[in-house]
């Protein structure tokens, strides 16, 4: 569970519980509260042992995803941005982070994955207060510096449904590389 999603949030247009989901969200604030256009615009990410993605998944009509997408460059682009994100909006999602850590890890299946997921990538199961700690030692220049270094890695991106309007790749991926 990363904090990046946590910071950014978003959710569907209906959603307002669960964790990092909130309407105190960046994504839901500056987005989903903005647009009715968009049914759902939420942060994800996926780590894995070398590598791993960060991204925004939109769900929009065709007619509006030309705007959908340049509202999540303009988001990504926005916690990259110096001043951006501040320290209100980062203890929120912190405690959001650790709070849904700990809530996971009552379910077994949830902490039996965990499990193993920690000891093909450390070697080793760590204690949960490392992790804890590590959320608590998180500063808003930390997602400054490693949402710049997201943003400057190539651009993935998929689209399903009625993509007629989608923009191409490369119109999307030179938003990123002017930053």
């Amino acid at each position: 569970m990363g904090m990046g999603p946590m910071l950014m949030g978003g959710g569907g247009s209906f959603s307002t519980g669960g964790p990092g989901k909130g309407m105190y969200s960046r994504l839901y604030l500056r987005v989903l509260n903005e647009c009715q256009q968009i049914q759902s615009f939420s942060a994800f990410n996926s780590v894995y042992n070398n590598t791993g993605i960060f991204g925004i998944h939109a769900a929009t009509g065709s007619d509006f995803v030309s705007k959908a997408v340049d509202l999540a460059a303009r988001e990504l682009l926005a916690v990259a941005t110096p001043g951006q994100v501040d320290q209100t909006q980062l203890d929120r999602a912190k405690q959001s982070t650790k709070s849904a850590v700990l809530m996971n890890l009552e379910s077994r299946m949830v902490a039996s994955e965990d499990i193993g997921r920690q000891i093909l990538t450390y070697g080793e199961r760590k204690p949960i207060d490392h992790f804890l700690k590590a959320v608590d030692e998180v500063t808003v220049e930390d997602i400054t510096s490693i949402s710049q270094k997201i943003i400057s890695s190539p651009l993935t991106m998929a689209s399903w449904g009625d993509v007629i309007n989608v923009p191409s790749y490369e119109s999307v991926s030179r938003k990123f590389l002017s930053k």
